[in-house]
This record gives C-alpha cells, structure tokens and sequence, in this order.
C-alpha cells in the first residue's frame, strides 16, 4: 500500500497525515498537486465544522453514516500535474502537463474536491479528478497564478449574478480574496463606479490597484449611503464579501430602492432579516456560490494574458509541515490576502514582499 502526505482536518483540528494514496477509477486521473490555495471556506469548515456538516446533510451532500468526527482533506484551488491514468480514460493530455479543474467529481456524483469526507483535496501530495473537465495551463503561467483561478471565479460568478451594467454603482464590501476578485471581474467589465468598503486601509489601498474606483471605511462613514450618494440615481449594486452574516441585515435595511443584493459570504448559521424593507424597496437579493465552467476558463485566461495582477493577490507560501501552524495565523486577525501551499515541500509559512 502507497502512502503520502496529506493535510487532514477533523475536529476542528489542521494536521500532517500519512494517508493513503489514492487510485484513479472509470475517467478519472491522478494528478500532483503542485500548488493549493487556502480559501477562507476551508478556515470556515475548520473553525465551525459541526455547522457545516450538519448544514451538509440537510442538503443531502454527506456520506451516509459520517458523524462530526469525520476528517475532511482539504484543498479545491489548484494547480497540479498529470501522473496517471485510470481506466476508461482518452488520455489526450501528456502525463506530466500542468493542469487545473473546477473542484469536482462527477465521477462520483458531484463530490467537492476539498470540502466532501473520503475525497481527496489538493492540500495533499497527490488526489484524483475527472479527465473530462482538466484544464492544460499555460507554460510561461506559474503554478502559484494557475491556483488563484478559482478564487477569481468566484467573483466573477457574483458579479455576473448581480447582472452588473457599465452605469451601475457597485460596491463591494470586504476587500479579500473575493472582494478583490470582484472588483477585478468588475473592472474588466468596464463599470465605472467601483467602491471598495473595507475596514482596513492597506487593503483598501490594494484594492485601487485591482480596479476599485472610490473607497469607503464603514467603520468611518456609512458606505452604503456613500454609494447612493456616488450613484445618483442609478442602480446600486452591493457586494457582500466578508462573510459575516449579521451585516446582511443592515444592508437591506440601509440599501436604495431597486438596489441589488449579491451575497457572496460562507454563511451556515441562522440569520434574522426582517424582509418588509426589501419589500418596499423591492429590492433584489441574490445568492452567488462557486462558478461555472466557462467563468474558470476566463479566469485562467485573464491570469494568461496579464489582465490580473495576480502577485499582489499572493502573500504567503508554506510547505506541508507548516500548514497548522499557518492555519493557527490565519484564524486569527492577520495581514494575508492568500496563502499558497506547496505540497511537493516541507517549510513554515513565509511572508512575502
């Protein structure tokens, strides 16, 4: 029996593992995972995993007879490379070639690489995917750039959710990863009044530099009067990018008339809204969650052509034995906008410039 490294998360706990490797079936195809973002989902799942594993079988989506305790081996953003083939395969792709893929088996009736117990993620040395939805990658594209591709598609399938027109006033609240991949997918788009809402000013800094047009500290001013205000009648679009669901509220209640509300944030905890205020204004709320294909396809593109840029997106790299302590950072308030993990090393988190 093989064994690799993997990263294991159960009960709440980040741990280096030796697991076993696994074995690619009917059209699938075991790859090595060369690098792997840390997503603020997997912080999520680690922090309130009993939420999200009841959450889980509300919807249907856990394994039969999984209780709490079950490990989860994290991982979906992504780039690794081919090393072999299961049966049933076409095999058009050489076995080493770079490749990535939206995380998910439907091999295996739709499991998220990552986030599903008893699947393989991308935090470990090697993990399966599906031959059918594998993505070559550039050559002169690096491996850290390919792995923030599925960060960017979130947030271009928010803002394509939100229908965002060129005239519109958006305004994006929580310049991280997301909030900073919207602003991106905004810019491109060509809106022209972009607002980024932050309590932070370095990120809000940073976020002038992906495309954000105004900035707001809604620690310091109401931001989304200051996006009617920069509006001026026309449509309001908000953003919702932190992941605190307690501001969502707050939102319907201090959003214009026809505004428009796309929720982007983790949220597996109940929340209380009271729906007469979005009623009288009619306003639109909608609810944005991971991609389609053809939005990862763009965004490794756009990474491709140097519309991103995507090294200021990247602020730390760590090896295998590092990820538990980077975990244990990364919990708490820090100056990262995303780690990558490089599985194929050992080393402690490293901050870059």
């Amino acid at each position: 029996m093989s064994m690799m490294n993997a990263i294991v998360m159960q009960d709440g706990e980040v741990t280096l593992q030796q697991v076993e490797l696994p074995t690619p079936q009917a059209g699938q195809v075991l790859v090595r995972s060369l690098a792997c973002g840390i997503c603020g989902s997997d912080i999520h799942i680690t922090r309130h995993y009993s939420e999200v594993f009841s959450f889980y079988r509300k919807l249907g989506v856990m394994p039969e007879g999984v209780d709490d305790h079950a490990p989860v081996m994290l991982g979906h953003e992504f780039c690794a490379e081919v090393v072999e083939f299961g049966p049933q395969t076409q095999q058009t792709l050489a076995v080493g070639t770079r490749v990535t893929s939206v995380p998910f088996l439907l091999s295996q009736n739709g499991a998220g690489v990552g986030v599903t117990p008893g699947v393989n993620g991308a935090y470990s040395e090697y993990f399966i995917l599906d031959e059918a939805l594998l993505m070559p990658v550039p050559d002169d594209l690096p491996s850290e750039a390919v792995a923030l591709a599925e960060p960017l598609a979130v947030g271009l399938h928010a803002v394509n959710r939100g229908e965002v027109g060129v005239d519109d006033t958006a305004i994006v609240v929580g310049c991280g990863p997301i909030g900073l991949a919207a602003i991106t997918a905004l810019h491109l788009r060509g809106v022209r009044n972009i607002i980024a809402a932050d309590l932070q000013s370095e990120k809000l800094e940073l976020a002038r530099e992906f495309g954000a047009t105004h900035t707001v500290n809604p620690g310091e001013q109401d931001e989304v009067a200051y996006a009617t205000e920069i509006a001026a009648g026309n449509r309001v679009v908000i953003f919702e990018c932190v992941g605190i669901h307690k501001l969502i509220e707050g939102f319907v209640k201090r959003a214009p008339a026809k505004a428009t509300i796309v929720v982007t944030g983790i949220h597996t905890a109940d929340a209380n809204i009271n729906y007469a205020y979005a009623t009288v204004k009619e306003l639109d709320m909608r609810f944005s969650y991971y991609y389609q294909p053809e939005e990862f396809a763009q965004c490794l593109q756009e990474l491709a052509e140097g519309k991103v840029p995507w090294r200021k997106l990247l602020t730390g790299k760590v090896g295998m034995d590092g990820v538990s302590g980077a975990f244990k950072q990364l919990m708490k308030p820090n100056p990262h906008i995303k780690v990558v993990i490089e599985p194929w090393r050992n080393g402690e988190l490293e901050t870059l410039s």
